[in-house]
């Protein structure tokens, strides 16, 4: 097996930090390029929803995103493994923080993975997968 190279590796982190920052600007036509939009992408959502294909996956984030007053997503402790400087996989934690027009906020967080492959010159997320991951709180003594 052909080991990592740095320059995939930095890659990878610049490309997830330019993810971030379009979704967090509900740059929507910035966000879809960090995607594959096939068909055949695949979405599971925390809540449940399971999106099979770019277009379903899109036409959820754009009412979303026209709705909410704001959103902020973070991602940390991120892994990545890169295969033959052609495949990766992420993994890591991520938190959302949404505010609604009245000025509510929702927070939400929990394990996210991605499935990175390159295609041509360029890095596209293929598949993704976020769940909750509940906060416990400390016993009261």
């Amino acid at each position: 097996m052909v080991p990592m190279s740095v320059e995939s590796l930095k890659e990878l982190e610049d490309f997830f930090r330019s993810m971030r920052q379009a979704f967090n600007s509900r740059d929507l036509k910035t966000y879809r390029s960090h995607f594959w939009t096939d068909k055949r992408f695949q979405n599971l959502d925390a809540s449940g929803r399971h999106d099979r294909g770019w277009g379903a996956f899109e036409e959820v984030l754009d009412q979303e995103f026209r709705y909410l007053e704001s959103v902020k997503l973070e991602l940390r402790d991120i892994d990545i493994q890169v295969f033959e400087d052609q495949f990766a996989t992420v993994a890591g934690c991520w938190k959302l923080l949404q505010i609604d027009p009245e000025g509510r906020g929702h927070e939400q967080g929990g394990r996210c993975t991605f499935s990175v492959c390159r295609l041509g010159n360029d890095w596209k997320i293929v598949s993704q997968h976020f769940s909750i991951v509940e906060v416990e709180e400390p016993a009261a003594e």
